[in-house]
């Protein structure tokens, strides 16, 4: 490669082009360098040896620089020792300190969806002492059964965390309160999971996969148990302990095998024979552990020594946690589904005001007079609906292998009271209601805006009032990834802290204030989902704020906060036991020390926050709502994104006729990774230019004096420091056919001159780049303002974006090109196998290269002829001559497929520079 083309060149000559920017502001660096690249590619100096290596070694780059702010984001958190101390200081008696950590304070939820985009091995090489260069492999694909199994190795990672974080916290007592601790079992932090078992927009999870994922949980906690008592097998009652796990573990393990047989579990006879198996009542049949507990406080506080005494209680504790499995378990359904579920059993009207005193009315006296059904595995294997066949799951679950852990039944895109008691209704009718906690899910405009009315009416009514006084606690689910599409990241942040203030309003009102309330907060590692960049405590309390905690410390309220860790990313800071354990000890320390919320300048000036809340919403709205939006989201960056996931990327529908076309028909990972990979996060900061240029000396100074203000635009400056509209339209503008059209004007590259006029002409009419035009006029002005408001409130280093990521956009657009030109030169053919020429490159265009490589390798196949020649007498000779597909495949087919895969790598180091896939 010539000296002028290494990436030290290429980064000074950015920089140069960049500082060129102030004299002509129409400039582009980055379609500049793009172009420079891609002349490069076309005359032959930059091949794809070449590329390759400048991908490798800025892939690594970007991973270390990754690794390094993972390190600085757990920098904060102290030692566990540290976390607890701080959170009972001040606290005398031992049955206070007692009641302070013996309930779960929050809880680490383990969650999926595409954002499995690196190899396992890669979460390892970002927190250990791993290669680095492993978190640059892209994976080729995942499947359930493989998130399930990284899942389960991050619950395994978080179980060891929280029995180190129980063992800190009774070595504290025992130094306070003397022998007190031994009647302690302290569990400050707990463990779930929705891998597995999220059937929101998705039908290919059977019920016999659910109870394989639940039985290998099962089996895997037995055994994990066994190993932690090994060392205190001479204490008295372990040895019997153990013997009663054992016997179990070595039941759930045959039956974990046999669930997981697929193709033996398709014949009635095979299932019925597999269900009276599990059902069977046999003397290692074990569905509660709460006896072994109460065995091993037992055998703890007879223990002649303090090390082990507070051994066995962390392994009791753990057990206490996790029950018969790994963590408990989310179920998660779709608001549609569970309507659709119980048309046939409850007469509401389709179009009844599901507010209204009748459909409320109807509902509660169906869930009064609601007689149990008894069920079994075969009113499983004949249901059809999701929601009755969960309802029966749990029901199942509960009968024959965890009595003790709660089923949690999330409902997506919950907008009204009656869906609510509807699956209450279920869950009683089916026998799963006294472990299952029915929690709606807010995640849309519509259900924030109604979310105090939401909350005022199911808080009201008879049957919901019974089920949280039977199960303890009210719980609800706040999405910050789908409500950062639909109304921007900034504006649902602030609409969940709303509806988490209502929810303690609302308790207190209605007399549930002595049951606990437990809010899950759903987003992930991404700043399109709410993941802050600065610190595990930043994100915390950008989830939960301390103004949202202290509503329910106000009303004496005990709060459980779940938080979610999502998919490769979020496996990741559970692949090493120091960064699992500094995970759990800034959890635990982002409770205390927190300014006084009382005193923040943010809620103090109620009418500016409101303002700003409103700006962006607005803006957000309104920009999810235009076409130029949806064509500029839907475009090159979400094909650019590798698979990961095994649920696809858009969603499923139980019935035909519900599928929106919009915005709305990709998922919102997909959505926020699409943004990311083009290069401007517009559902992070747009809008917020806007609001604060309403009283900027006063945001300024919000941004000063506000702890939570000042959170928030941390996450804006970070977004903003990552975006250029500059490199959207880079990206935009190869669908451009003037680009086109005018690139071989100077007559320096006659070798690509007709395949440029051939994309001119097919390009005619594409409206990709006017759409992108549009959306950056309707942007840049608050982007303008957002950069200069966020100068003054103290952010730097605003106009410097990481000149590799830059280079990463560059060099990418330039591989694109050389795409796009691979698929213009290709010969003109008859429309055979359902495939014509136009529409080849039509599929290339749209970056859909992988179904154009296989069109292409059906259209013009490669001779198989080798071996076969050799099988006969007579003689025949080989002219010497290549075939026309041959060259083909050579020339086109197989550099397109290289180019495109290139591509891909790319868009893993890009994830590494926002820190998070999506």
């Amino acid at each position: 490669m010539d000296q002028d083309l290494s990436l030290d060149a290429l980064r000074a000559r950015l920089a140069d082009l960049r500082a060129q920017l102030e004299n002509d502001p129409l400039a582009n660096p980055v379609r500049r360098m793009a172009h420079d690249l891609s002349r490069a590619i076309e005359a032959g100096r930059l091949t794809l040896d070449d590329t390759e290596a400048m991908i490798s070694e800025l892939a690594c780059e970007a991973a270390r620089q990754r690794k390094e702010r993972g390190a600085a984001y757990l920098a904060e958190s102290g030692t566990l020792s540290e976390a607890i101390s701080l959170l009972t200081d001040g606290v005398k008696e031992p049955e206070e300190f007692a009641r302070r950590l013996e309930k779960p304070l929050e809880t680490i939820v383990f969650t999926g969806h595409p954002t499995f985009a690196m190899d396992e091995d890669g979460g390892f090489a970002l927190r250990g002492k791993r290669d680095i260069a492993e978190a640059t492999t892209i994976r080729t694909g995942i499947t359930l059964a493989e998130e399930h199994r990284e899942a389960r190795r991050a619950l395994a990672a978080g179980a060891d965390a929280i029995v180190a974080a129980s063992r800190e916290a009774l070595k504290l007592a025992s130094e306070r309160y003397g022998d007190a601790y031994k009647d302690m079992l302290p569990l400050p932090v707990s463990l779930a999971t929705w891998v597995g078992y999220d059937l929101d927009g998705r039908q290919d999870i059977s019920w016999t996969r659910i109870f394989c994922h639940r039985l290998i949980e099962k089996a895997e906690a037995l055994a994990d148990y066994i190993a932690r008592l090994d060392g205190f097998a001479s204490v008295e009652g372990v040895a019997e302990v153990k013997a009663r796990l054992q016997a179990s573990l070595d039941r759930s393990q045959k039956l974990a095998e046999i669930f997981s047989d697929d193709e033996n579990l398709k014949d009635p006879q095979d299932i019925a024979a597999a269900a009276n198996r599990l059902t069977a009542d046999d003397a290692e049949r074990l569905v509660s552990l709460r006896l072994l507990i109460a065995d091993l406080r037992k055998a703890a506080k007879g223990a002649g020594d303090q090390e082990t005494t507070i051994g066995l209680l962390g392994v009791a504790a753990l057990m206490k946690a996790r029950g018969l499995g790994l963590g408990e378990i989310h179920f998660r359904l779709n608001a549609s589904q569970i309507r659709n579920a119980s048309r046939a059993l409850i007469p509401i009207s389709r179009d009844a005001d599901l507010f209204g005193h009748t459909a409320l009315q109807q509902v509660n006296e169906a869930i009064a007079g609601v007689v149990p059904v008894r069920v079994n595995f075969g009113s499983l294997a004949t249901e059809t609906s999701s929601a009755r066949r969960i309802a029966i799951a749990a029901a199942q679950i509960t009968k024959h292998i965890d009595g003790d852990t709660p089923i949690r039944l999330l409902i997506a895109e919950c907008e009204n009271p009656v869906t609510v008691l509807t699956a209450i209704y279920l869950s009683r009718r089916y026998g799963a209601d006294k472990l299952v906690d029915v929690c709606p899910l807010f995640e849309t405009a519509k259900s924030f805006d109604r979310s105090r009315r939401i909350l005022d009416v199911l808080l009201a009514q008879p049957a919901y009032r019974e089920q949280v006084e039977q199960r303890g606690r009210v719980s609800i689910e706040a999405g910050f990834s789908d409500a950062g599409r639909f109304m921007g990241q900034l504006s649902a942040t602030l609409a969940i802290e709303r509806l988490q203030v209502q929810l303690a309003d609302e308790m207190e009102r209605n007399g549930l204030g002595h049951l606990e309330a437990v809010i899950f907060n759903t987003h992930g590692e991404s700043m399109g989902r709410g993941g802050h960049p600065t610190s595990i405590l930043d994100r915390s309390r950008y989830a939960m704020s301390p103004y949202a905690r202290k509503s329910f410390e106000n009303r004496g309220i005990r709060l459980c906060h779940e938080i979610s860790f999502q998919g490769g990313d979020g496996y990741s800071w559970f692949a090493s036991d120091e960064a699992a354990e500094a995970v759990v000890a800034g959890l635990l320390r982002a409770l205390t020390g927190n300014p006084d919320p009382d005193k923040d300048p943010f809620y103090e000036r109620y009418e500016a926050s409101l303002d700003f809340y409103n700006t962006v919403r607005k803006e957000q709205i309104d920009l999810f709502e235009e076409e130029a939006m949806a064509t500029v989201a839907m475009g090159p960056g979400l094909s650019l994104l590798p698979p990961a996931g095994s649920r696809k990327t858009k969603r499923q529908f139980e019935r035909s006729g519900e599928e929106e076309i919009s915005l709305r028909r990709i998922r919102a990972i997909s959505h926020n990774g699409s943004l990311q990979q083009i290069g401007y996060v517009a559902n992070i900061h747009a809008g917020v230019g806007e609001a604060i240029s309403t009283e900027p000396e006063a945001y300024e100074d919000m941004a000063e004096t506000s702890d939570r203000f000042r959170r928030l635009m941390k996450l804006v400056a970070r977004a903003a420091q990552l975006s250029d509209m500059k490199t959207l339209i880079a990206y935009m503008k190869l669908y451009d056919g003037s680009f086109w059209a005018t690139r071989p004007i100077s007559g320096g590259e006659p070798q690509i001159e007709k395949a440029c006029g051939d994309l001119a002409t097919h390009l005619v009419g594409d409206r990709r780049y006017f759409a992108a035009l549009e959306l950056a006029a309707r942007l840049r002005p608050g982007a303008i303002t957002l950069k200069w408001g966020l100068k003054s409130m103290g952010f730097e280093d605003l106009d410097r974006a990481p000149a590799n990521l830059d280079l990463l956009h560059a060099l990418r657009i330039a591989l694109m090109q050389h795409m796009f030109l691979l698929g213009a030169r290709l010969p003109s053919f008859a429309r055979a196998g359902g495939f014509s020429r136009p529409e080849v490159l039509d599929e290339i265009l749209a970056l859909d290269v992988d179904r154009a490589v296989q069109q292409l390798r059906e259209g013009f196949p490669q001779r198989q002829d080798t071996e076969i020649m050799k099988l006969f007498d007579e003689p025949a000779d080989d002219d010497g001559s290549e075939t026309g597909y041959a060259a083909i495949e050579r020339d086109t087919i197989a550099p397109l497929e290289r180019t495109f895969n290139q591509c891909r790598r790319i868009s893993l180091a890009v994830a590494h520079h926002f820190g998070a896939h999506g």
